[in-house]
C-alpha cells in the first residue's frame, strides 16, 4: 500500500498473506536485504517479521484442512530475535467450541429471549490447552515447542457437556511480551509427528483467489472506497437460537460466556467506537460477513467509512424473493437500518460512506458475495436459473461488478445449491470458496451441535469458521498474479434464466392486472404476495398445483408467498392462489429483456384492409386493448427484428384455428376455442398466446391467419434472447442500387440490412445468402448470425 503515499518501499508491508494481527501496524515484513546484519540470519529466509511492543500474530487452520486428528502431536520452530530473553513467546493454541453441562436462558442476563438451551455454542472458539515456549537468550533465538498434543473428544446429540472437547482448529501465535523492544522470527516450521505410515498429511497451499476479483482487490489496495452486497437469508445476516450475543470471553472472568448485551450493536462495548453507525445489530457484527468487513479494515489499512456492507441477506428469504429488491438494494435507495441493511438508523448513506458517492461511478455495488440459499425452493430442481438470473440482471445494470462465492452447508446436506454455484463458478469465472466442504469435514471430530444447534443456523464460532474460509479470496502476497476478469454474461447455463434476468414490474390490488386470486405473467417469472383464511395459500400455475409456506399480504422486498419462474417462452401463464378467501394483493413480474410489443395498432402491421375494435378484457389487457377479427382465410403480416416470437389472441367458443406463418413457413397451428379451467372448476375464455423459438436473430416476416372460423388477434411480441452478441456478424460497406451482394458464408436466417445516405433496399430482397439493393449510392451494415 506505500503509493497511497508515494513513497517507494516495495520491500516492506504490515500484513503477512494467511496471518491475522489485531490491528495495521501491529507487525511490519520486511525483505531480508532490508534487515541489518545483527538480525537476519545466516541461510536466506525471504522475509522477516517484526512484532511491535505488546503485540502478537497468528495463524488459524481447522483440522482437516491440514489433515490432523485428535491425539495427534505436533510441534513447531520458529527462528527470530530478541534484545532480552523471554520477550518472544511461541504457541500452539488448541482451539475448541464452548461447552458446559446444563442449559441457560437469555432472560436470566436480562435479555428478552426466554426459551432454554444447551450451554454450547456460546460465542467465539476457546483454548482447549496451550502449548508454549519462551527462550532465556537474548539475540538470535529458536525456539521449539513440542509434545503439542491435539486433545479432543465430544458426545452426541444437542445436549452439552462439561466433557466434551470438541477441538475443531489449530492456532498458531507469536507474541511480544516486552513493553518496549522489538522481537523479530523467521522461518517458522510446524509439523506432525507421523503416526500413520499410509498417510501424508495434506500440504495447504497458497491459492491465488485474489486475481479473479481484480477490481475490488485493485481499489483495497489503493485505499478507495468500496461496496460490498451479501445475498442470502437468515444465516447470512447472523440470525441464530440463541442470538449472537456479546458475550464475556475471558476465562478469568466471574460472568465468563454471559451475555453482555442485548440486540442492538454498540460500538463502546465492542471497544470500537469507530465502528458506530457501521453495524446495526450484533448478529451483523459476529456474522461471516461482518468478520470480513473488520478483516479488510485492518489488512487493507481502512476506516469503517470505506467498506459499504450492505446486507441484504433476510430471514426466510431466497434468491427468487430477492429479485423484488435488487434495484432498490443495489442502488442504495433504502435508509440505514439494522433490519434492512444491517446498519444503525438514523444517518444517511452519504454521511457514513462520503467517498463512495465521491467516485466517478457513483455508490454503485463493486462485490456481491453469495452466501446461504438455506432457502431455495425456486422452481426446483432448476434453482441455478434464478441465481443466474439475479448474476445477470447485476452485470446488465451494474457492469463489471464482481462476485464471490461463499455458501453455507451444514453436514453436506442442508442445501443442494452448492453444486449450482459451483457450475456458475465454471461458466462466470466466480471464486468458489468452499466452506462446505471443511464444516461437513468438521463434523467428523465435534460434536456438531456445539457449532450449529438443532435449528440449523450457525452461531458466532461457526461464522468464524466460514469467514476463515471467505478470507482467503483476499490474501495477496509477491510476486502477484496476472488478475483474471470474471466473464461478464457469457452464455446462459440454463434455458430459464432469460425469465429471470428482466426488470420487474409491480402490480397491486388495485390494478386491473389482478383478478382478486388470479393474475397472468408479463412472461416468464413472478413473485407474489397474498393470503387466504385457511392455511396455507395454495399457488397453481397454469393449473398446475404448488405450495407456499404462509400468508403474506404485505409487500416486502426480501420475503413473499411464491415465486415461480420454471415456465415457457412466449406462452401464456397463469398464477392463482387457492384457498378460503384467497386474495393476491401484489405480483411483481418480470419483463424479458429485449421485448417489443407490437399490438394490433402498430404501423408495423400490414392489416390487409382489416378493422381495429376496442377489445374489453377482463383481465386487465396484458396482450393490448385491441383486437381485429381475422375471418377465415383472411390474415395480417409484420416484419420484425428478433430471435423468438410471441403470438397473442382471444379464446372464445367459436374460434377457428391460428395458422401461424413465420418467413412463409407454417411454424403453429393453434386452435383457439379451447378455455382455460380455473380452480374454481369455471371455463374462462380470455387472451391466450404461443411462443415460436429459436428462430435465429434476423429480420423475420410474421403471417398470422385464421382457419375453419373467425379467430380475434390482439398482439405480437418479439423477443432477441441472445446470452450476448458472440454469434452476431456484421457486414459493413458501400454500395450503388442495383448491386447484389453475395455473402462469403449463409446468415442462419434473413439479417437485418440497414443503408444510409442514398441507398436503399427492400427487405423483399434480403436472403440468409444475398441481398439486392436500390436506390443510389450510399453505405450499408448487415447485421445477423
Amino acid at each position: 500500500m506505500s503509493h497511497r503515499t508515494g513513497k517507494a518501499s516495495d520491500f516492506q508491508s504490515h500484513n503477512v498473506a494467511f496471518w491475522n494481527t489485531e490491528a495495521w501496524g501491529d507487525i511490519e515484513v520486511m525483505r531480508e536485504s532490508h534487515v541489518s546484519k545483527p538480525i537476519r540470519p545466516d541461510f536466506s529466509t525471504q522475509n522477516l517479521v517484526a512484532i511491535s511492543p505488546g503485540k502478537k500474530i497468528w495463524q488459524f487452520f481447522t483440522l482437516p484442512e491440514a489433515g490432523l486428528a485428535y491425539g495427534d502431536e505436533l510441534s513447531l520452530s520458529v527462528n527470530g530475535y530478541q534484545k532480552e530473553a523471554n520477550q518472544l513467546k511461541s504457541a500452539i493454541k488448541v482451539m475448541k467450541a464452548d461447552s458446559e453441562d446444563g442449559e441457560w436462558s437469555p432472560k436470566d442476563f436480562g435479555m428478552k429471549d426466554s426459551r432454554s438451551f444447551p450451554k454450547h455454542a456460546r460465542g467465539e472458539l476457546v483454548v482447549a490447552k496451550e502449548y508454549s515456549a519462551s527462550m532465556e537468550k537474548s539475540g538470535t533465538i529458536n525456539i521449539l515447542v513440542e509434545n503439542a498434543t491435539i486433545i479432543g473428544k465430544s458426545s452426541v446429540g444437542n445436549k452439552s457437556s462439561s466433557e466434551d472437547i470438541n477441538t475443531f482448529g489449530i492456532q498458531v501465535e507469536f507474541e511480544n511480551l516486552s513493553s518496549s523492544d522489538t522481537v523479530w522470527i523467521y522461518a517458522p516450521k510446524l509439523s506432525v509427528k507421523n503416526t500413520n505410515e499410509n498417510i501424508t498429511p495434506p500440504s495447504r497451499d497458497m491459492t491465488a483467489n485474489y486475481r479473479y476479483i481484480p477490481r475490488t482487490i485493485q481499489k483495497l489496495w489503493k485505499g478507495e472506497a468500496i461496496h460490498i452486497v451479501v445475498m442470502g437469508s437468515s444465516i447470512d445476516r447472523g440470525s441464530a437460537n440463541p442470538p449472537m450475543y456479546l458475550y464475556d470471553e475471558d476465562p478469568d472472568s466471574e460472568t465468563y460466556k454471559q451475555p453482555l448485551s442485548g440486540d442492538i450493536f454498540d460500538a463502546d462495548k465492542a471497544g470500537r467506537p469507530d465502528l458506530d453507525g457501521y453495524y446495526g445489530q450484533w448478529r451483523h457484527y459476529y456474522s461471516y460477513a461482518g468478520r470480513l468487513k473488520l478483516e479488510l479494515m485492518r489488512k487493507f489499512n481502512l476506516s469503517a467509512d470505506k467498506i459499504c456492507l450492505n446486507f441484504m441477506a433476510a430471514d426466510g428469504s431466497s434468491i427468487g424473493e430477492s429479485h423484488s429488491g435488487l434495484q432498490q438494494y443495489f442502488s442504495l435507495s433504502l435508509p440505514p437500518d439494522p433490519g434492512l441493511n444491517g446498519h444503525k438508523e438514523g444517518e444517511s448513506w452519504e454521511d457514513l460512506y462520503p467517498d463512495l458517492f465521491k467516485r466517478n461511478e457513483g455508490a454503485r455495488p463493486d462485490l456481491v458475495i453469495f452466501g446461504s440459499g438455506a432457502n431455495e425452493k425456486t422452481d426446483t430442481p432448476d434453482e441455478v436459473a434464478v441465481f443466474e438470473g439475479a448474476i445477470r440482471w447485476i452485470q446488465q445494470n451494474y457492469p463489471n461488478t464482481e462476485f464471490l462465492f461463499s455458501p453455507y452447508q451444514n453436514q453436506g446436506k442442508y442445501t443442494p445449491n452448492t453444486v449450482d454455484l459451483q457450475a456458475l463458478s465454471l461458466r462466470y469465472q466466480i471464486p468458489y470458496m468452499d466452506y462446505p466442504k471443511v464444516a461437513d469435514d468438521l463434523t467428523r471430530w465435534g460434536n456438531k451441535y456445539s457449532l450449529v444447534p438443532s435449528d440449523g443456523h450457525p452461531q458466532a464460532a461457526s461464522h468464524y469458521l466460514w469467514f476463515k474460509q471467505l478470507e482467503k479470496a483476499f490474501e495477496c502476497w509477491n510476486p502477484i498474479f496476472a488478475g483474471q476478469a470474471q466473464l461478464q454474461l457469457p452464455e446462459r447455463l440454463h434455458a430459464n434464466t432469460y425469465g429471470w434476468e428482466g426488470k420487474m414490474v409491480t402490480f397491486d390490488s388495485t390494478s386491473s392486472r389482478i383478478k382478486n386470486n388470479r393474475f397472468i405473467f408479463e412472461d416468464n417469472a413472478i413473485n407474489s404476495w397474498g393470503k387466504t383464511d385457511s392455511e396455507p395459500p395454495v399457488p397453481y400455475v397454469d393449473g398446475v398445483k404448488f405450495e407456499s409456506r404462509r400468508s403474506s399480504p404485505s409487500y416486502n422486498l426480501r420475503n413473499s408467498m411464491f415465486r415461480h419462474g420454471r415456465t415457457s417462452l412466449g406462452d401464456r401463464h397463469i398464477l392463482e392462489i387457492a384457498g378460503e378467501n384467497a386474495k393476491l394483493t401484489y405480483v411483481d413480474s418480470k419483463i424479458n429483456p429485449n421485448r417489443r410489443f407490437f399490438p394490433v395498432s402498430n404501423p408495423n402491421w400490414n392489416l390487409m384492409g382489416q378493422t381495429i375494435v376496442p377489445f374489453h378484457s377482463e383481465w386487465g389487457a396484458p396482450y393490448g386493448k385491441e383486437k381485429i377479427t381475422l375471418k377465415p382465410g383472411k390474415y395480417i403480416e409484420i416484419e420484425v427484428v428478433c430471435t423468438d416470437i410471441s403470438v397473442a389472441w382471444v379464446d372464445d367458443p367459436d374460434a377457428g384455428t391460428l395458422e401461424i406463418f413465420v418467413d412463409d413457413q407454417l411454424m403453429k397451428s393453434q386452435a383457439c376455442n379451447i378455455g382455460f379451467t380455473d380452480t374454481d372448476k369455471k371455463v374462462n375464455y380470455l387472451e391466450n398466446r404461443k411462443g415460436i423459438l429459436n428462430l435465429g436473430f434476423g429480420l423475420h416476416k410474421i403471417r398470422v391467419q385464421a382457419k375453419d372460423a373467425a379467430v380475434d388477434v390482439l398482439s405480437l411480441f418479439s423477443y432477441d434472447s441472445r446470452s450476448n452478441l458472440s454469434s452476431e456478424r456484421r457486414l459493413t460497406g458501400l454500395a450503388v442500387g442495383g448491386e447484389t451482394l453475395e455473402f462469403t458464408r449463409p446468415f442462419k436466417t434473413r439479417p437485418l440490412v440497414i443503408c444510409s445516405g442514398d441507398l436503399s433496399v427492400d427487405t423483399e430482397n434480403i436472403s440468409n445468402t444475398e441481398v439486392r439493393f436500390s436506390g443510389s449510392n450510399g453505405s450499408y451494415i448487415i447485421i445477423g448470425e
